[in-house]
């Protein structure tokens, strides 16, 4: 299933947001902790016009603890973009894997490196209709992601468009303040803050 999905910055503090959602009948169903390591056998040619590329073809060693169970895995994420740079859909690839340092030493004999590291708290809130993961990325601040329960296999960049701009929109008719970029993606931004040679 190819999903559509939206990552905006919160604009104002998580306390507040929750006490919003709250009085609208919302409720916090989940916390988690999420750790993202990004690995890339590309590094050496990274620059600021190729991440996205770079991104691309990289894998992540994930470690997430929801509370209740951890889960440790290698992933990869293979997003289809626009002409315009946004995430159209994003399918990912994610395989079990108990030992994350004997993965890395795998990986690293392979010539990938580190890329970029990504470390957030999450804070699932939602209700019969919608739910959004508030997250606190390190270095980069407090996110929405909201995913589109629909299947986007097989849609147009104008039929995924549409349905990011009715997640926003719903976003901002429940009163929170949003930023007007709805494609942040992290590992990205946190890559541009590093400094690129």
């Amino acid at each position: 299933m190819k999903q559509v999905e939206i990552t905006v910055k919160v604009i104002g503090n998580l306390d507040d947001v929750i006490k919003c959602l709250a009085d609208q009948g919302f409720y916090i169903s989940k916390k988690s902790r999420v750790e993202d390591q990004y690995l890339s056998n590309q590094i050496d040619s990274l620059a600021n016009d190729n991440i996205i590329h770079t991104l691309s073809g990289s894998v992540m060693l994930r470690y997430l603890d929801t509370g209740d169970r951890i889960w440790t895995g290698i992933t990869h994420k293979n997003k289809t973009y626009g002409a315009n740079g946004d995430v159209l859909s994003e399918e990912k690839i994610n395989i079990d894997c108990n030992d994350l340092v004997s993965a890395k030493k795998l990986f690293n004999a392979l010539g990938f490196q580190t890329l970029v590291n990504v470390n957030y708290d999450v804070i699932r809130m939602q209700n019969d209709k919608i739910q959004f993961a508030f997250q606190n990325v390190e270095k980069l601040g407090l996110l929405l992601e909201c995913e589109s329960e629909k299947d986007a296999t097989g849609w147009t960049e104008q039929e995924i468009n549409t349905e990011k701009k009715s997640l926003v929109d719903a976003i901002r008719a429940l009163g929170i303040s949003i930023s007007e970029d709805s494609d942040i993606k992290k590992a990205y931004e946190l890559i541009k803050i590093q400094k690129i040679d």
